[in-house]
């Protein structure tokens, strides 16, 4: 459907509010841009194609007044026929990010972010799917600020109903002045069809965004938080360094509790000063020199955009801060506080030769006081993030917010990759993973081990004893759960791999395997740096992945069962017919063979498979 030559007037193209009367008439279009206007205001419609069967749509309101211009709301508008639709969101909240359900839309579904972090309450993103034509249409915010998008079917006329689609910038309290002249640009949409309700096609998006937001690295990861929280000395993480050395970590991350008063790190949060009383006393210099010594890269942790009430931070400088919900914000929009603020980090990154920064964002900011929806705030932020980019190019940029509750395309812009979730089960994180998969590609979604070996487990049913796995169930050892050696180094593939435990109560088998599994993907970087991802199949006892390259020369099919009443499962990957796929194994098999009778794979329990194939001719 082209969806250029269905917009006729302003009502095709948005939903506009403000103190002037609306442009009325049919739109003018020119090369590929649909526009309206009166005395007031020109409003611009562009749709052009991003690539891989992705629309790029961009729209902007311009003041042609000589008056200033107040808006109140101004959002994308997509018209789409009548019929029976169901649409998709996602909803995120702490150590459950990413959760999505398929919703009739018998009068409308919306959603909306709640905070600054694009993720918190649901994210960016909406599919739709028209039960009586078997097609959908994927939607992606780039947002600028707090967001919100709707679907509503919409009376037309006697027994006429469309759908109208509404995505952009959140209305509340929206109060934005655009001085004669100005231009305010809405946030752009991405937007595509798609045929496989599971991924909605996400391959598209994969592939558009390996040509756009290219990583610095594929990293394999130690981070000290999970090992011993904040309970932090030299001599206990020098040992977990040496540790990590062996498994084959490139990064060692010191998390929160290296700076700060000695009665709680937390409430010094924004003092970026290390701290001679607590965590390290003084030491974390040497640590950094030790981690350099053994080979990898050191990095620390920032909670960069608050400041803690009682921070000296909010005393000396109250200036650069937004004081909200028991917290002080740096105001992102005033360009001094991006300085002081830049100015502080850029110390640290050359007193410590940091290479790697974990960004954490644990609190809600939820009024801008401009009425902008932190427009001003977002730019700003993100301009802070490209200045480290810049002017520190070789600082890898992880971005967590409370876990993963700013997981968006627009954040991908700045940072490499993204800390998907406070929860270290990795049941869980395997589907949040998945559900994440539909709208950011595989590269950027951190997989995290939190793991202690429990050997000579007894009483088992044949009567020998074994070696169980236990890994966290939540964000703080509080719930335990166990994971079969199989399902754990499969659930760790598709993302860079993170270690955050105490490496000390592993057993020589698990570090035995963990340095296979980091060997491998270590080989596969390359792979792993450009695949895309398609789910094969998405049910409560069963999930198959399929990690590919684009024109399924090589892909590595990943099969988890999760206690299923199936003692064999048969999928069906999506490959090349005419060609020839060799198995690990050596067998040689057709890909017409492959699509008309799939693979046939044995099961038991709960258990994971990784199968990888390559063609050959």
């Amino acid at each position: 459907m082209n969806y250029f030559t269905r917009i006729k007037t302003l009502d095709d193209m948005l939903l506009l509010a403000g103190d002037f009367p609306l442009p009325e008439g049919e739109a003018v279009k020119q090369g590929g841009i649909a526009v309206c206007e009166n005395g007031f205001v020109r409003v611009s419609t562009a749709i052009v194609a991003g690539g891989h069967g992705v629309m790029e749509r961009m729209d902007t309101v311009e003041n042609v007044s000589d008056r200033p211009l107040q808006i109140r709301t101004a959002l994308s508008r997509f018209r789409l026929p009548g019929g029976e639709y169901e649409a998709y969101t996602q909803y995120s909240q702490w150590c459950a990010e990413s959760q999505g359900r398929w919703t009739p839309v018998h009068t409308a579904v919306a959603a909306r972010s709640s905070d600054a972090r694009s993720n918190t309450t649901a994210a960016p993103f909406l599919g739709l799917y028209n039960l009586q034509t078997g097609r959908g249409l994927a939607f992606h915010i780039i947002e600028n600020g707090m967001w919100q998008l709707e679907a509503r079917r919409h009376f037309v006329s006697a027994g006429n109903m469309d759908l109208r689609v509404e995505l952009g910038c959140d209305n509340r309290n929206l109060n934005i002045t655009l001085q004669p002249g100005e231009k305010l640009e809405l946030p752009k949409i991405l937007f595509y069809p798609f045929r496989n309700r599971l991924d909605m096609d996400a391959y598209r998006l994969h592939r558009y965004c390996r040509e756009r937001y290219i990583p610095k690295a594929f990293p394999i990861v130690y981070n000290t938080w999970m090992s011993n929280f904040d309970r932090i000395s030299l001599e206990g993480l020098t040992e977990q360094l040496r540790k990590a050395k062996d498994l084959g970590a490139e990064y060692f991350v010191m998390d929160a509790g290296w700076f700060g008063a000695p009665n709680g790190w937390f409430d010094s949060v924004g003092d970026w000063e290390e701290s001679n009383q607590s965590g390290l006393r003084g030491q974390l210099g040497v640590l950094a020199e030790r981690v350099r010594g053994q080979g990898l890269k050191f990095g620390l942790w920032f909670e960069i955009e608050r400041a803690a009430l009682l921070s000296k931070a909010l005393r000396e400088h109250p200036e650069y801060y937004i004081v909200q919900n028991g917290h002080g914000f740096v105001n992102f929009a005033d360009p001094k506080a991006c300085d002081y603020l830049f100015e502080i980090l850029a110390k640290n990154i050359r007193r410590y030769g940091i290479e790697y920064i974990k960004f954490d964002f644990n609190a809600a900011l939820t009024n801008d006081p401009q009425g902008k929806a932190f427009a001003d705030y977002m730019a700003g932020y993100r301009g802070f993030i490209a200045r480290i980019g810049r002017e520190f190019p070789q600082v890898y940029l992880e971005n967590c917010a409370s876990g993963g509750l700013r997981m968006s395309l627009s954040s991908l812009q700045g940072f490499d990759s993204f800390w998907i979730s406070d929860n270290h089960s990795l049941y869980t994180q395997l589907e949040i993973f998945k559900n994440t998969l539909i709208r950011m590609p595989a590269r950027a979604l951190e997989t995290w081990i939190s793991i202690r070996s429990l050997e000579n487990f007894g009483p088992v049913y044949n009567g020998d004893t074994t070696e169980k796995i236990i890994m966290s169930g939540d964000a703080a050892w509080d719930k335990l759960e166990v994971i079969p050696e199989d399902y754990l180094y499969a659930s760790a593939l598709g993302g860079p791999i993170g270690i955050s435990c105490d490496l000390t109560k592993l057993s020589e088998k698990i570090c035995q395997g963990l340095k296979n599994l980091i060997c491998q993907v270590k080989q596969e970087r390359e792979f792993w740096l450009k695949a895309e991802c398609r789910i094969l199949c998405d049910r409560p006892g069963m999930l198959v992945l399929q990690f590919c390259d684009e024109h399924l020369d090589r892909m590595i099919l990943c099969v988890y069962a999760r206690e299923p009443e199936q003692n064999e499962v048969t999928v069906y990957p999506v490959v090349a017919c005419e060609a020839i796929y060799r198995m690990e194994d050596g067998t040689e098999i057709s890909g017409t063979d492959l699509t008309e009778n799939g693979m046939d794979l044995p099961i038991k329990g709960v258990c994971a498979r990784v199968l990888r194939l390559e063609k050959i001719g």
